[in-house]
């Protein structure tokens, strides 16, 4: 398949970089001053399909945040691969502009590295943070950060996140920055600064954000979990197939942390008054569709909806764009009977992912560029 550069100046959300610096070019015009954006959230539901959705619509007593989002568009998700994406080609898309080879991370498909999003956010004097519930070193929160040809190298990837950090980071993966022959991601980041952390200050007594010192730049890191973080309930031993990748089944519940670290940085971004970029990755809902079980996945999507309805509650009377997505659709899920109000019977095709298109919701300035149907990077 032949690699071309995207038919705009970059991905969807380059658009939004694009209005927030009114910066001439091939891409979307630029809009009134009224609809230049301060800040930028873009939050990935990994693997939210528009099926687990309706299934979590279906099954809650009230209105998810996200269906009273205002702009909905859909966007196709195939890359240099074939019709079925991973997320680290799917990351790469969105952040980048160019599409690649499933398991690239930052790389276009004739393997040159490519400026994501945050590069160019962060050489524009823009704050950016990057928070999941896996470990930073996964597809998604790694993707904008890295350029390598085997997301699974994570050591390698913890590397060079050290080197090109956003300013606030925080999710799990604290084993691939503490021990390493030679250089140690953990010893770069605090030689340049950064605040290490392994838990978060108590946001009663302390603070309500992340506690930082104003007056310095902002640096800041909290690895919050050995590899991935707990699954938002705790699971049932019998909880999905057993068929897939044993080692993401983490014992113990982490509760609402995604709600509080998001909470928490954008209050801080806010504070600080200086444009942001953000990136929240609800990764575990990817996990659910893969072992097949459904109520996994419920929990994974309720936990980032409340996530959104608290960041929809934060940055209410700012001028921010909210954005919610997914990387990709997983599982071939289908719902196959039930009751409104009530836990839904559904089925699955595959542990895999699939080809389905995946929704877009916004809200905030420029909001109206994700309507339609496009693909993940125009």
């Amino acid at each position: 398949m032949a690699v071309q550069p995207v038919s705009k100046s970059a991905s969807v959300l380059f658009f939004a970089i694009l209005i927030a610096f009114c910066k001439p070019g091939p891409g979307p015009k630029p809009v009134p001053e009224s609809s230049i954006p301060d800040g930028i959230i873009l939050v990935i539901g990994d693997g939210m399909g528009l099926s687990f959705i309706s299934q979590a619509s279906l099954e809650s007593s009230s209105p998810l945040s996200l269906e009273s989002m205002p702009i909905v568009g859909l966007q196709k998700t195939f890359s240099l691969t074939g019709s079925v994406t991973d997320s680290a080609a799917a990351i790469t898309a969105m952040t980048t502009g160019y599409k690649t080879y499933n398991g690239w991370l930052g790389l276009d498909g004739r393997g040159n590295s490519r400026p994501s999003l945050f590069s160019t956010a962060s050489e524009r004097g823009w704050n950016t943070a990057i928070l999941c519930t896996s470990s930073v070193t996964h597809a998604t929160p790694a993707g904008p950060l890295v350029h390598i040809t085997d997301r699974g190298l994570d050591r390698e990837i913890a590397l060079q996140i050290a080197k090109n950090p956003p300013n606030v980071l925080i999710g799990g993966g604290r084993m691939y920055f503490n021990a390493a022959i030679g250089e140690s991601p953990h010893s770069i980041l605090e030689n340049n600064g950064y605040e290490y952390h392994t838990e978060l200050p108590g946001s009663k007594k302390e603070c309500s954000d992340l506690c930082d010192n104003a007056a310095a730049p902002l640096r800041y890191v909290a690895l919050l979990a050995d590899t991935h973080m707990a699954p938002a309930l705790v699971r049932d031993s019998g909880d999905g197939s057993g068929s897939y990748k044993k080692d993401l089944k983490i014992p113990g519940s982490r509760g609402p942390i995604l709600r509080e670290i998001s909470v928490r940085t954008i209050r801080t971004l806010l504070r600080r008054r200086t444009p942001f970029l953000v990136l929240i990755e609800g990764s575990q809902i990817d996990w659910g569709g893969h072992e097949n079980d459904a109520r996994y996945a419920m929990n994974e999507l309720l936990d980032l909806d409340r996530t959104i309805a608290a960041i929809r509650e934060e940055i209410k009377g700012s001028n921010i764009l909210l954005i919610v997505t997914a990387d990709h659709e997983v599982g071939g899920h289908a719902i196959m009977e039930g009751t409104p109000g009530k836990p839904q019977s559904s089925a699955f095709l595959t542990h895999h992912h699939t080809g389905t298109m995946v929704p877009v919701f916004a809200e905030g300035p420029g909001a109206v560029a994700f309507s339609g149907i496009y693909d993940n990077t125009e």
